[in-house]
């Protein structure tokens, strides 16, 4: 007998004014065989609406993932972080955003955000490939219901190397950093 059991394949939400940073990742989720349905926003305003509309709608569930660019025209990505993260309905879902953590000192004292939402963007293949995982471990987590990491109880999953964010420059060296202390 068919199992008729309805699967659901996680959401992840870009949103990106730079069409081509879009397709890439749509590309690397592809190549990795990601299972994802990626829905990109190229709009600040098109994304504000998009999201008070999933938080009043209760019986649609909100995205598995969000990531936001810093800079979009009109509104933020600044904006819609702080936005998502004053909303009930998005509190258990991974928000990153594409921006330095000491632009954002103030949403941190907030705590409406951690040091794991802020990302560097990738400028490379390879980038875009573990951008992809990344994306796609949390979004599983979230729709599996289960933490994103073992060491804390952030919906987001903790980046690793070039993708995590440096804000000193010791800290962008040693991410750059092969195995034996190479430059990559």
């Amino acid at each position: 007998m068919p199992n008729t059991t309805p699967t659901h394949i996680p959401m992840i939400v870009y949103v990106e004014d730079n069409a081509g940073d879009a397709l890439i990742l749509g590309e690397t989720l592809r190549e990795r065989g990601h299972s994802v349905e990626l829905k990109v926003i190229d709009h600040g305003e098109k994304a504000l609406r998009y999201f008070e509309l999933k938080a009043k709608v209760k019986d649609v569930p909100p995205p598995h993932c969000i990531l936001l660019d810093a800079h979009l025209p009109i509104i933020t990505g600044s904006h819609l972080l702080r936005f998502i993260r004053g909303a009930e309905a998005y509190q258990d879902t991974p928000v990153y955003i594409f921006a330095p953590e000491a632009s954002y000192k103030d949403l941190i004292q907030t705590h409406l955000v951690s040091k794991e939402t802020f990302l560097t963007k990738p400028n490379s293949w390879e980038g875009f490939l573990a951008l992809s995982d990344l994306l796609m471990a949390s979004a599983q987590a979230k729709q599996d219901n289960v933490p994103a990491t073992s060491t804390d109880s952030d919906p987001e999953v903790h980046a690793i190397g070039a993708l995590r964010r440096q804000d000193t420059r010791e800290q962008r060296e040693l991410a750059n950093l092969g195995p034996g202390g190479v430059q990559r």
